[in-house]
Protein backbone atom coordinates (compact mmCIF):
# COMPACT_ATOMS: atom_id res chain seq x y z
CA UNK A 1 0.00 0.00 0.00
CA UNK A 2 1.79 3.24 -0.92
CA UNK A 3 1.50 5.47 1.31
CA UNK A 4 -1.82 7.65 1.81
CA UNK A 5 -3.64 5.13 -0.53
CA UNK A 6 -6.60 3.51 1.00
CA UNK A 7 -6.80 -0.22 0.90
CA UNK A 8 -9.58 -1.45 -1.15
CA UNK A 9 -12.61 -3.81 -0.05
CA UNK A 10 -10.60 -6.69 -1.99
CA UNK A 11 -7.89 -6.45 -0.48
CA UNK A 12 -9.51 -5.71 3.11
CA UNK A 13 -11.39 -8.80 2.30
CA UNK A 14 -8.00 -10.87 1.65
CA UNK A 15 -6.90 -10.06 4.89
CA UNK A 16 -9.41 -12.08 6.69
CA UNK A 17 -9.17 -15.13 8.35
CA UNK A 18 -11.83 -17.64 8.50
CA UNK A 19 -11.82 -20.82 11.10
CA UNK A 20 -14.91 -22.96 9.35
CA UNK A 21 -16.71 -25.03 11.83
CA UNK A 22 -18.36 -28.03 10.86
CA UNK A 23 -21.68 -26.84 11.98
CA UNK A 24 -23.62 -24.41 10.61
CA UNK A 25 -24.38 -21.17 12.80
CA UNK A 26 -27.18 -19.91 9.94
CA UNK A 27 -30.06 -22.41 9.04
CA UNK A 28 -33.67 -21.95 7.16
CA UNK A 29 -35.69 -24.01 9.35
CA UNK A 30 -38.74 -24.06 6.75
CA UNK A 31 -37.56 -24.13 3.36
CA UNK A 32 -40.69 -23.41 2.25
CA UNK A 33 -41.42 -20.03 3.60
CA UNK A 34 -38.77 -18.71 0.98
CA UNK A 35 -40.74 -20.00 -1.84
CA UNK A 36 -43.52 -17.30 -1.52
CA UNK A 37 -40.62 -14.84 -0.92
CA UNK A 38 -40.34 -12.76 -3.67
CA UNK A 39 -37.53 -10.12 -3.43
CA UNK A 40 -35.19 -12.53 -1.35
CA UNK A 41 -33.31 -10.02 0.17
CA UNK A 42 -30.78 -12.50 1.62
CA UNK A 43 -29.53 -13.20 -1.38
CA UNK A 44 -29.07 -9.39 -2.51
CA UNK A 45 -27.76 -7.91 0.96
CA UNK A 46 -24.79 -10.56 1.43
CA UNK A 47 -21.73 -9.32 0.27
CA UNK A 48 -19.96 -12.79 0.54
CA UNK A 49 -22.78 -14.73 -1.58
CA UNK A 50 -23.33 -17.17 1.48
CA UNK A 51 -26.55 -17.28 0.36
CA UNK A 52 -28.19 -18.33 -3.68
CA UNK A 53 -31.57 -19.70 -4.65
CA UNK A 54 -30.80 -22.91 -6.49
CA UNK A 55 -34.02 -23.22 -9.13
CA UNK A 56 -33.35 -26.73 -9.66
CA UNK A 57 -35.12 -27.99 -6.24
CA UNK A 58 -36.32 -24.64 -5.48
CA UNK A 59 -34.64 -23.23 -2.38
CA UNK A 60 -31.84 -21.25 -0.89
CA UNK A 61 -28.48 -22.86 -0.54
CA UNK A 62 -26.21 -21.54 2.45
CA UNK A 63 -22.63 -21.62 2.38
CA UNK A 64 -21.73 -20.63 5.62
CA UNK A 65 -18.47 -20.75 5.27
CA UNK A 66 -18.13 -17.41 3.75
CA UNK A 67 -19.93 -15.70 6.26
CA UNK A 68 -18.61 -12.61 7.42
CA UNK A 69 -20.92 -12.29 10.50
CA UNK A 70 -22.33 -9.21 9.29
CA UNK A 71 -26.38 -10.23 10.20
CA UNK A 72 -27.14 -8.29 6.92
CA UNK A 73 -29.45 -10.70 6.14
CA UNK A 74 -31.58 -11.46 9.28
CA UNK A 75 -32.47 -7.76 9.25
CA UNK A 76 -32.93 -7.45 5.62
CA UNK A 77 -35.47 -10.71 5.71
CA UNK A 78 -38.86 -9.54 6.32
CA UNK A 79 -39.52 -13.13 6.85
CA UNK A 80 -37.09 -13.57 9.99
CA UNK A 81 -39.85 -13.67 12.33
CA UNK A 82 -41.99 -16.42 10.76
CA UNK A 83 -38.74 -18.51 11.38
CA UNK A 84 -37.07 -17.90 7.54
CA UNK A 85 -33.62 -17.63 8.66
CA UNK A 86 -32.35 -18.63 11.95
CA UNK A 87 -29.16 -16.81 12.07
CA UNK A 88 -26.34 -17.28 15.25
CA UNK A 89 -22.74 -16.08 15.63
CA UNK A 90 -20.58 -19.10 15.16
CA UNK A 91 -19.51 -21.46 18.04
CA UNK A 92 -16.60 -19.80 20.13
CA UNK A 93 -13.16 -19.87 18.30
CA UNK A 94 -15.11 -20.32 14.77
CA UNK A 95 -15.90 -18.03 12.46
CA UNK A 96 -14.55 -14.57 10.77
CA UNK A 97 -11.21 -12.99 12.47
CA UNK A 98 -10.69 -9.45 10.91
CA UNK A 99 -7.84 -7.69 10.99
CA UNK A 100 -6.78 -3.88 11.29
CA UNK A 101 -6.40 -2.28 8.34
Amino acid sequence: MAAGKPISISDRLGSTSFHTDTEAHLRIPEPRTCLTCELKPCIRVCPAQVYAWEESDQRIHIRFENCLELGACRIACHRVGKGALAWEFPRGGKGVSYRFG
